[in-house]
């Protein structure tokens, strides 16, 4: 692949003239560009098969101050903005339906949310406004023979990287940096991908830092989100999840999470069918054959594993969530764990093996939202299983004061089935189970 100095081309490098014109230049010359180090301001850089952008440790790729130069909403039909979390649809690096794409160089990409979100809201302290921002920074659709590595991505103003139907995906060594005050600023998002490497990442967001999604119904070829492999990262979320599986209508399955380290804050691992609050959406993704192994966790709540995300007894959706597998763990915990089905899904085959929680006490519930209400407080036991069947408890140890939990159970069991094996609970283990 050749390689084009950027500066060749006239960009500048500056951080105050729009290089845009002379970088889409350089990428439409063919082969990948080469950013020296220098400040390249500039809005949206759509790439082209067999090239990309290579940035040296220097260089700093930094999205422009005004929405205008960036892509018009709905440029493609798999790409949409979002009116209910005010986006325009707008990308820093978009890719369509290419191959041989390559984002390497030990650089900086920086999405300058600054330039749009820096109000917090007053019925939110802890959050900004939530005002008209471009939309996710590196957005790379139905492409194949992907190379993302050795890069830091920081000050997205939405979704930092978000690659939907790609396939044969290897990410690797990417450090990004999320303000956590910025509401839906997820890290890596992949979308119904398949064969897809994820290895030695630093991911720290205030939404979720790497989510598998089966959102499939505005893709031109419909894919499962599969073989996906997720080794030696460090994932941390402020008010949501570290690992987050599930949203769309598609399916997700077979995917290794392993050696993965959740310094702290809300949820470790959170797998959700449904996630709409709409009683009249029952859309849930099939997940099914996850694994995750040798876990370190210090959030606040390690694991939850629901059908619907929507308050019990709203939304019922129909699809299945089995065959997982969480073996190795050790770390903290704060709240409840929850296995919750809905009585009209199914939530089945779950094993928990070689578990070591220690409970910190029972801390509040997670972060509110706009309406008051963000996830689930704590309930009266270690973990909540409520229309699951066939859930596994091996060698599982959680350590807890009940005075200080407020939990009167090790599990609390409702139209629910379990078996366990040398497991050993704070109480000398005292299941509860109603039918």
């Amino acid at each position: 692949m050749r390689t084009r100095n950027v500066k060749e081309f006239g960009a500048t490098g500056g951080g105050t003239t729009l290089d845009t014109v002379a970088i889409q230049t350089a990428i439409d010359a063919g082969g990948l560009v080469y950013f020296p180090p220098g400040v390249y301001l500039s809005g949206t850089l759509y790439l082209r098969s067999n090239g990309g952008l290579e940035l040296s440790p220097g260089a700093i790729l930094r999205g422009s101050p005004n929405l205008a130069d960036y892509n018009p909403a709905d440029f493609v039909p798999q790409n949409s903005a979002s009116k209910a979390e005010v986006t325009s649809g707008g990308h820093l690096i978009a890719a369509v339906e290419c191959s041989n794409i390559v984002l390497c160089g030990g650089g900086t990409i920086d999405g300058n949310h600054p330039a749009f979100l820096n109000e917090t809201d007053p019925e939110c302290p802890l959050m900004y406004r939530r005002i008209a921002r471009p939309g996710q920074m590196v957005f790379l659709c139905e492409c194949t023979d992907v190379r993302i590595q050795d890069l830091n991505l920081k000050n997205a103003p939405y979704w930092t990287c978000f690659l939907h139907g790609c396939e044969e995906v290897t990410i690797h060594g990417l450090h990004i940096q999320s303000d956590p005050r910025v509401l839906n600023d997820d890290g890596i998002d992949l979308d119904c991908c398949r064969r897809v490497t994820v290895s030695d990442c630093i991911i720290s967001t205030g939404d979720d830092a790497l989510t598998l999604r089966g959102n499939n119904s505005r893709l031109k070829q419909k894919r499962d989100c599969c073989e996906i492999v997720v080794t030696n990262c460090i994932l941390e979320s402020h008010y949501a999840n570290a690992i987050r599986v599930g949203v769309g209508c598609g399916e997700i399955h077979d995917a290794l999470f392993e050696n993965i380290i959740v310094p702290g804050y809300r949820t470790a691992i959170s797998l959700v069918s449904n996630w709409s609050n709409d009683p009249a959406s029952c859309v849930g993704a099939e997940i099914h054959d996850i694994e995750f192994r040798n876990i370190r966790s210090h959030a606040r709540r390690f694991l939850q594993i629901k059908l619907d995300n929507a308050p019990e007894g709203n939304a019922h959706t129909s699809a299945t969530l089995h065959g997982i597998m969480i073996q190795h763990v050790r770390g903290t915990m704060e709240l409840s764990n929850m296995l919750r089905g809905n009585g009209a899904g199914k939530l089945y085959d779950i094993t928990l093996d070689d578990i070591r929680l220690n409970c910190r006490g029972n801390g509040p519930a997670p972060e509110l939202d706009f309406k008051g209400a963000w996830g689930h407080a704590s309930t009266d036991a270690a973990f909540e299983l409520n229309h699951a069947d066939e859930i596994e408890f091996r060698n599982v140890r959680i350590d807890y004061a009940p005075e200080a939990c407020g939990w009167h159970a090790d599990i609390r069991a409702t139209h629910s089935t379990f078996h366990t094996t040398m497991c050993k609970f704070s109480l000398g283990f005292q299941p509860e189970s109603t039918r």
